[in-house]
């Protein structure tokens, strides 16, 4: 242990830490400069899809809006809505209907298939679905309608069972219009039903009674003032994989005159999964690792990249997220299968009424980390190497420096245990040789400073002391209000008369001993001893605020020190003490080769006389010691009296006891 406290241990842990500082710190910087390149570039691949996205939804809905609205203001469709034939008015849709869908799927294939940004995109077919429950049987029923009206299949029917369009009918209270039952003349559903099966948030858009339900309580003609836009989750297919998101337009139907509202139209295509492979591909045999990316809608996420059974969980966060924290972009890292991944998200209709999208970019940290391993194994190999070349030169330096070092500690450490007389070498006339010689002056100095500090504190009041050696010893004489105590033993001339004076200085030195340790627990300043009288100051050089009371409780302290004494020393003592507060001239006294503080006045005459006429066991007091003290006592008046020295009657007061709400 002793090596530890040496100069070339300390030089040592002194080069370590910073060497090893620095290393940590170049790593700190690395990694986040590397984390920070990581993400920039997942954060440009979100980006660059969100605006692709937007541009898309942009022109999109701009089309879909404009065409939608303009089917909505067909007078025939209208009328026939007007008197509730919805069978006219499904027939008047549906040619209208299907072929905007085929258009506009003709057209979100083509687009996807254009280069954007220099990068060919092909945007997969995704699953789709409808909202609307079906099943083989209505299926059949409704080729069966078709056959019999003659009627050939528009070019939408020929579409894939993934890209058929979800169409509705809505009446002014929000419930999904049925259509006529088999038999009625025109009798058939807007369009042929997609055998799927509803998710289970779709109840998002239509209760069991076909309402709509995010509606809650609300009339849709109060909230439907303009065309509005939302997104859907829906499976289609016997298979439950096969999900998809829809695109949602919601038409407002009103009569062109009245303006009445009659209802709306609701049409949904599905969304094109914007360039999800083509991202996957391009990314998945980079050093990096793949992006991944989806849609969440209705708590779930579509996806043709994120494996299914990642897919929940990556929802679950998302919607956590959304749900305590309401914002509508955010990056997170989480932990999925024990492996961490970073998750980008934005909410892709913010302050919708539907249900709430968000387009989600995942991708796994594993590369990452895997790189941010490989950079730490290389830091701490150069950490090493270094703290290896440190270690060397720190022990090579250190030859000639430990040796006086050594020495000059260890007489430091003898100072600081009170040893001033400790000396060091000089061992020569270089910068340490200079120091051990500074060090051996500061000694000595500090061994006459310790003897000087000594002699005064015997001599003179520790707390005085103390303020001397702070003012240069000097205190100048200064204007105080103080309370003076006197306690002088009672028949002490008789008790010694015939004692041996060594005897005599015993017997005073114990019980000065005892009192001024009393003295000192009450803050008190011994001012001097004269014969077996002790006088003690409060407020002076320095006071408490509670001076008065701090005297009274340390007259009742000597009294009870005394008493105890009595029991266990050889001679029996009895005190009177006097007490007197007021303003007196506080100050170093004497010559300039001898000084002594103490008080000068009037007050410090009363104390003293207050004293000579105490009795043994006594306490007497002036009035304004009792008034500065009564809160924390009892004391009874004395008759006036006429004091030696003193030109005017004094009134002093007798302590009796301590009051008792006192501690």
């Amino acid at each position: 242990m002793k090596w530890f406290h040496s100069f070339r241990a300390k030089l040592i842990l002194t080069v370590f830490p910073v060497v090893a500082g620095i290393m940590i710190a170049t790593l700190v910087l690395a990694e986040w400069k590397f984390m920070a390149s990581y993400r920039k570039l997942f954060e440009e691949q979100f980006d660059s899809q969100i605006s692709s996205y937007s541009s898309a939804k942009k022109k999109r809905s701009e089309t879909l809006s404009k065409v939608l609205d303009k089917i909505a203001k067909q007078p025939e469709v209208l009328a026939a809505i007007g008197r509730k034939d919805f069978g006219e008015a499904g027939r008047m849709l549906r040619s209208q209907l299907e072929t905007l869908t085929h258009e506009r799927i003709l057209n979100d294939v083509a687009g996807a298939l254009r280069p954007a940004g220099g990068v060919p995109l092909h945007l997969p077919q995704t699953p789709a679905g409808r909202m609307n429950g079906g099943d083989k049987d209505k299926e059949k029923e409704k080729d069966k309608d078709k056959d019999r009206d003659g009627d050939k299949d528009p070019p939408g029917a020929r579409l894939p069972l993934s890209q058929m369009p979800y169409v509705a009918l809505i009446d002014p209270e929000g419930q999904f219009l049925v259509s006529p039952k088999k038999g009625v003349s025109g009798g058939r559903d807007l369009l042929p039903p997609l055998r799927s099966k509803e998710s289970a948030t779709s109840a998002e858009f239509r209760r069991k009674s076909g309402k709509m339900q995010w509606l809650g309580g609300r009339k849709l003609e109060d909230i439907l003032k303009e065309q509005e836009v939302g997104y859907l989750r829906v499976e289609y297919g016997d298979d439950s994989r096969n999900e998809q998101v829809r695109e949602v337009f919601i038409t407002p139907l009103r009569e062109p005159e009245s303006g009445k509202f009659l209802g709306a139209i609701l049409f949904g295509l599905p969304l094109q999964v914007l360039a999800e492979k083509v991202l996957y591909e391009q990314t998945k045999h980079s050093d990096l690792g793949e992006i991944m990316s989806g849609v969440w809608v209705e708590e779930g996420l579509v996806s043709t990249t994120i494996p299914k059974d990642e897919r929940d969980i990556v929802a679950a966060y998302i919607a956590d997220s959304i749900r305590h924290t309401q914002k509508t972009q955010r990056d997170m890292a989480v932990s999925i299968h024990g492996e961490r991944h970073q998750i980008y998200y934005r909410v892709l209709n913010p302050g919708s009424p539907f249900p709430l999208a968000a387009q989600v970019n995942l991708y796994p940290l594993v590369a990452m980390e895997h790189e941010l391993a490989e950079l730490r194994r290389s830091v701490g190999v150069l950490g090493v190497i270094s703290l290896l070349i440190a270690l060397l030169a720190v022990l090579y330096i250190s030859r000639g420096l430990s040796g006086p070092i050594s020495e000059i500690v260890s007489g430091t450490h003898q100072i600081e245990h009170g040893n001033f007389d400790v000396r060091v070498p000089v061992r020569s006339q270089n910068e340490l040789g200079r120091l051990a010689a500074s060090f051996n002056e500061m000694a000595a100095g500090l061994a006459l400073q310790e003897k000087y500090r000594s002699v005064l504190n015997a001599v003179a009041d520790r707390t005085v002391a103390e303020q001397l050696i702070t003012q240069s010893g000097t205190l100048g004489g200064e204007i105080r209000h103080v309370t003076m105590l006197f306690c002088d033993i009672r028949g002490f001339t008789a008790l010694t008369e015939n004692m041996p004076p060594t005897d005599v200085i015993d017997l005073l030195n114990e019980h000065m001993t005892a009192l001024t340790d009393v003295a000192y627990q009450h803050g008190g300043i011994v001012d001097k001893f004269v014969g077996d009288l002790i006088m003690v100051l409060f407020g002076a050089p320095m006071s408490t605020g509670e001076d008065a009371v701090r005297a009274v409780q340390c007259a009742l302290s000597m009294l009870e020190v005394r008493r105890n004494l009595n029991e266990v020393s050889k001679h029996t003592l009895e005190v009177g003490i006097g007490l007197a507060t007021g303003s007196v001239v506080a100050g170093c006294m004497g010559s300039e080769q001898r000084l002594s503080y103490t008080v000068l006045g009037h007050r410090v005459n009363l104390a003293s006389r207050l004293c000579s006429i105490a009795q043994a066991g006594e306490i007497i007091m002036d009035g304004e010691t009792y008034a500065d003290a009564q809160s924390f006592i009892h004391a009874e008046p004395m008759p006036p009296m006429q004091l030696k020295g003193i030109s005017e009657a004094v009134n002093p007061w007798r302590v009796v006891g301590v009051a008792a709400n006192d501690e």
